[in-house]
């Protein structure tokens, strides 16, 4: 049996050290994604990492040939076709707690609307868009001051959990398959952000509504946000109220 780790970032890194550890290493396969050109950024390189520790490098075209495979999708930027493939077990780990926040920017939205709490959902793949069968999530509180880049952190460490405690599932078969229920569902696609415009608030005081949208901004890597034309760092609220760390 065969293994395909297709995604990024360092939890795609710390998927396949730990499946390394469980199967053979000639058993297990690279995806990265299309942007992946092999050089660290803010996050680790799957193809830099891949080529260091001599993992073979695949393509989805050759994945589609390969019976006996178990295809794991952790931030992996392509739609997958499942009439594409001969094998059947081809399973993604979704940063949300579907039903809600199907398709892109889900990290965006826990934050911007308050969510209380984040998650990672362990779906098999079906035609849709992040509607496949559920087999297992992770839930975690967002605490009042948590940003996106927080969250996003928190949802790569909960990732390599969920793998954990499922992969021998996974290898054996051994999982239970629970419907989606749609009518608690939600969607966002690829365009349904755009950051540059929407960092930008004019504002004389703070709420929590606003702190949240603001807090959604708040991605060092890519954007912060800006207030009354000035850059934020970080807001911090506590029992007297908040402080505005400006960049």
């Amino acid at each position: 049996m065969y293994v395909c780790v297709a995604g990024k970032n360092q939890c795609s890194i710390d998927f396949v050290k730990f499946i390394l550890k469980k199967i053979k290493k000639k058993n297990v396969l690279i995806l990265p994604n299309k942007s992946d050109n092999g050089v660290d950024t803010w996050q680790p390189s799957l193809k830099k990492f891949a080529k260091k520790n001599n993992l073979q490098i695949t393509s989805l075209k050759k994945i589609y040939l390969i019976t006996k495979i178990i295809f794991i999708s952790i931030e992996f930027e392509k739609i997958i076709k499942p009439n594409k493939f001969l094998s059947k077990k081809l399973f993604n780990f979704h940063f949300s707690l579907l039903p809600k926040y199907r398709g892109c920017h889900t990290n965006f939205f826990q934050i911007y609307n308050g969510e209380k709490y984040s998650g990672v959902t362990l779906h098999k793949i079906d035609d849709g868009i992040d509607t496949g069968p559920i087999i297992d999530k992770i839930k975690f509180p967002i605490k009042p001051n948590t940003t996106s880049y927080m969250n996003y952190l928190n949802l790569m460490k909960y990732s390599l959990k969920l793998l954990k405690l499922n992969f021998n599932k996974l290898l054996n078969d051994n999982y239970i398959l629970k419907r989606q229920n749609d009518k608690n569902a939600s969607y966002f696609s690829r365009n349904s952000v755009n950051y540059k415009k929407m960092k930008y608030f004019n504002l004389q005081k703070l709420n929590k509504k606003t702190l949240h949208k603001i807090n959604a901004f708040i991605f060092p890597p890519f954007q912060l946000p800006i207030i009354n034309n000035k850059i934020v760092k970080r807001i911090i609220i506590n029992k007297k109220g908040y402080k505005i760390l400006y960049g």
